[in-house]
């Protein structure tokens, strides 16, 4: 996922309709939970609008996804093992039996 598509899911999260409802009442007694239960239409409106944009930038392709194969960086020498390694040196329980 790039940084565009991971930042479209935080904001799906954060403005899934259904959470426009909680904020209402989280805000219960204060100026802005009276004020925006006075703008509730519009409140829903918002959410569900920068709901969809969210899911929009979530799923779309980017230039590097165009022709339908995503560039996946290189491993660096420095980094970390893949996890099955990493279980074979730790000496754990459930580590695969390697073939030596």
């Amino acid at each position: 996922m790039t940084r565009q598509n991971k930042a479209g899911a935080v904001l799906a999260m954060l403005t899934c309709p259904c959470h426009a409802v909680m904020l209402v009442f989280v805000l219960t007694g204060t100026t802005a939970g009276s004020w925006l239960a006075a703008q509730r239409a519009y409140l829903y409106l918002g959410f569900t609008l920068a709901f969809l944009l969210g899911l929009w930038l979530m799923v779309r392709r980017t230039a590097a996804c165009a022709d339908g194969t995503c560039d996946v960086p290189a491993q660096k020498p420095g980094d970390a093992a893949p996890q099955g390694e990493r279980a074979a040196e730790s000496g754990s329980a459930y580590s695969r039996p390697t073939s030596a």
